[in-house]
């Protein structure tokens, strides 16, 4: 019993290696064939000030909490969380997170994932912003 033990113990030292290895492999040849979209760049232009917010990240939330991407002080129409604007396969997309006021592209209301085209004019409350890539 103890020599089949032994001599499983020793089969292990030599596939857990083995294995990890063809794991890494693996990996690696996924990462190399999987080509990355280039960053299409987006940012908001205040309608008022002209006060420019990049778009940095892949999601951005948008209200007045000092917890979001872009804070919108000092305007009550604006929700604390009011919304997010966020990267995906098909482009930008504007999303409500259910706000008093709700949001608006280019003067329409929107209930759902809106896809964002270049100049789309972007309403939160009683705030415009532009939106540009």
């Amino acid at each position: 019993m103890e020599d089949l033990l032994q001599a499983a113990a020793e089969a292990a030292r030599f596939i857990l290696p083995v294995l990890g290895a063809v794991v890494l492999v693996y990996c690696g040849v996924a990462l190399l064939r999987h080509k990355f979209p280039s960053p299409e760049y987006a940012a908001l232009i205040d309608q008022k000030t002209g006060e420019v917010f990049e778009l940095s990240f892949w999601e951005v939330s948008l209200g007045r909490s000092s917890t979001c991407d872009i804070v919108v002080q000092a305007d009550m129409t604006v929700s604390r969380f009011h919304a997010v604007i966020a990267r995906r396969k098909k482009g930008w997309t504007l999303i409500d997170t259910y706000s008093k006021t709700g949001t608006f592209v280019n003067g329409r209301r929107i209930d759902k994932k809106t896809i964002l085209e270049n100049g789309d004019t972007l309403t939160f409350g009683s705030v415009s912003y532009r939106f540009q890539l």
